[in-house]
This record gives C-alpha cells, structure tokens and sequence, in this order.
C-alpha cells in the first residue's frame, strides 16, 4: 500500500502489519521536485519517470505494477484479483482492496485524507475528502474486505497527513453533511480566522469505530 501526500519530503515507511509494505511520499523523493505519481496530473513525463522510479527503488516495488486509481470523490471500491491485469489503473473509484502479493494499491492525496488498511491476508487504501466522508467510503472499504473474509476487528487503519481543520473552511450544510455521516457533531470546529470547519481525521476515526475498526492509529502529519 502507498499514499502519495504533496506537501511532504522523502518516503516515509508505515508500521502497518506484519509482512505488510506500507510508505507515505512526500512532494521531493531523492532530489526529485514536485515528485507527482499521477500520469493524469499536470507534469513532465520526464520527471514523473524519475518520481516513480525513485519512490520503486525506495519501496522495493516495480512502478509498472502500481494500482493508481482515478478517484471521483465517491465511495466505489476496486477489487485487485487476478483477472486485473498488473499496474492496471482503477477507474472511477476511491478505494481499492487486494489480497494478491505483488500488487501495490496507490492513493493520491492533497487536501483529502489517505487510508492505508491491513488485515490477516488483504490490505487496501482509500481517500477521502468531505465527499468521501459523506458517501461513507471508509465503510465501503471495510465492507469490501469483509468480503475477502476481514472481519473489521481484524483491520489494522492508518490515516495519513491531510489538510487540518484550522484551515479547512467548508460551509455550514457541509460541516452538518460530514457531522451527520460520523455520528458525532464533534468533528464540525472552527478554522483559525473563525470560518466553519470539520476534522477530516476525526469523522474517519468515528466511522470506523463505529463498525468495530480494532486498531486506527494517524500517520505522520
């Protein structure tokens, strides 16, 4: 499992399970600027080349077998089986699980919160801004690696860096919407200049919970 998280330096390796190779990038990867992964993302061919092969050797992966998904800010979720062909793209979905080694899933986020998840056999990633919140994509998640035999219980969650609420001014029907799909008014606040806002991290954390999660730690910020 990989997120990709602008903003940041270097490869940063997660402890998320056993057996389990999970990494967030950052924006400058062994002298590479601007280390953008996504083909479909403004860039020079040139450097996303450089970004990818940078970010395989740091990882032990082979870039031609990433996942990448083309994320709609929905809940749909992806599942890597052996009739995918490998470092096929995922259309038109925010979530992706596979139980297959070998098969690196890739999340890309900016403002939106990355998922990294491992269970007993399957891992998987997810992102999620307020929209993914509110369409309940981290359940979809569980959900989907429940149905390769993960009871939640058995998940181990990280969640990676994302905008904060102190800068995340959203309006007052999107702060009740995120509000409403985590069950806990307690992850609408306020930004630093008084503006409505919602902890990303917090209504992510809440829903999980909520369908009996065992372990949700944050990544780096």
């Amino acid at each position: 499992s990989c997120a990709e998280v602008p903003g940041a330096d270097g490869v940063h390796a997660v402890p998320l399970a056993d057996g389990v190779g999970a990494w967030f990038t950052g924006a400058t990867i062994d002298g590479v600027e601007d280390a953008n992964l996504a083909h479909h993302r403004p860039h020079v061919p040139e450097r996303l080349a450089a970004a990818r092969d940078a970010v395989g050797r740091r990882t032990g992966t082979d870039p031609a077998a990433w996942h990448l998904m083309r994320q709609v800010h929905g809940s749909a979720v992806a599942v890597v089986d052996g009739a995918v062909p490998p470092g096929a793209e995922l259309r038109d979905v925010d979530a992706a699980v596979t139980v297959l080694p070998g098969r690196p899933l890739v999340v890309l986020a900016a403002d939106c919160l990355p998922l990294l998840v491992a269970g007993e056999r399957a891992v998987g990633v997810a992102h999620a801004g307020w929209r993914g919140v509110v369409a309940d994509v981290a359940g979809a998640l569980v959900r989907a690696l429940g149905g390769l035999g993960e009871p939640a219980a058995s998940l181990r969650v990280v969640l990676g860096p994302t905008i904060g609420p102190c800068c995340y001014a959203v309006g007052d029907d999107v702060a009740a919407a995120v509000a409403d799909a985590a069950g806990t008014a307690e992850v609408r606040t306020r930004t630093r200049d008084g503006r409505p806002s919602v902890d990303l991290r917090a209504a992510v954390r809440a829903q999980l919970d909520a369908l009996g999660v065992g372990h949700v730690a944050d990544g780096p910020d």
